[in-house]
């Protein structure tokens, strides 16, 4: 139960690749804690899944493992290219060793990925649905979305995917005879679906993975519940939120209702003045 979308996007000095998800795993429960976007164990490339945890936990760990157990892999040596088509290869040759399935239907991988990355070799990003094939009993690698030169993609439950994409194909067709430019409505279009809580299949705070041209990536944080006022929000990183005393090693903090990133102090000195004003609160509250 998942909705991930990955775009890429011009600022005024680079370009960039977003990839957002929903947090919430399910299987007879919701829970609303699960991480979905993974590095691949290099620098230039992550991963995010859709689907039955059952199949996509394991074979994400052994992409990871694979990736980091071979130094031309971990290093870059390899251009995102071809590494992706080695990860592909690993993932078929995984199903060769599924046996003692309980129903056919086992056999067939529940899941769906997106690998995302940037080629040094064509200086470019790179955005790639990886699905199953059940004819051919393989994965395959399939093309995103173009719009004006920027890349799209969306994976997930039939209702969340449906709703985000028919959101941004309406600001598309409104912008006709300009230059639509996507920016920040994949995110703008995943908050509005996910916080409107239509759909059972997704939920949590949004999970946000930023990738640069200098092939470096990096987690970011969320201000979330959108509902509370905004000094009453807590800060979210790949679907947990973050102990009271507990520092990101960057400062930037994703608003999804803005689409903006915010720079939050998290010094030592904030952070003993905060700790210091609740003990007070606590002091006074046990007097009175």
């Amino acid at each position: 139960m998942t909705v991930v979308v990955s775009w890429t996007r011009k600022t005024k000095t680079s370009r960039e690749l977003w990839v957002m998800s929903d947090s919430r795993l399910s299987g007879g429960k919701c829970w609303d804690y699960g991480p979905k976007i993974f590095g691949m164990g290099r620098s230039d490339a992550v991963v995010a899944f859709a689907g039955d945890t059952a199949w996509s936990y394991p074979l994400i760990a052994q992409i990871t493992s694979y990736v980091e157990s071979f130094v031309n892999l971990r290093e870059r040596a390899v251009d995102f290219i071809d590494a992706r088509k080695k990860i592909i290869q690993m993932l078929n040759e995984a199903l060769n060793f599924v046996s003692d399935v309980a129903d056919p239907s086992l056999e067939v991988p529940d899941c769906t990925f997106i690998f995302a990355g940037y080629s040094a070799r064509k200086q470019e990003f790179m955005i790639n649905k990886v699905v199953f094939n059940s004819k051919r009993k393989k994965f395959e690698i399939k093309p995103s979305k173009k719009i004006n030169g920027e890349l799209l993609a969306v994976i997930g439950d039939k209702g969340p995917v449906s709703a985000i994409s028919r959101i941004v194909s309406e600001r598309e067709k409104k912008n006709t005879g300009t230059d639509f430019k996507l920016d920040m409505t994949p995110s703008e279009a995943f908050v509005e679906v996910l916080s409107s809580k239509r759909f059972r299949e997704i939920g949590g705070a949004p999970q946000l993975t930023k990738m640069y041209q200098n092939m470096n990536q990096q987690h970011i944080g969320v201000y979330w519940p959108p509902e509370l006022p905004h000094e009453e929000q807590k800060i979210y990183l790949r679907g947990r939120e973050l102990g009271k005393y507990e520092a990101l090693d960057h400062s930037w903090v994703f608003d999804p209702l803005s689409g903006n990133l915010y720079w939050h102090d998290f010094s030592p000195i904030e952070m003993q003045a905060k700790a210091k004003a609740e003990r007070k609160l606590k002091f006074v509250s046990y007097k009175s």
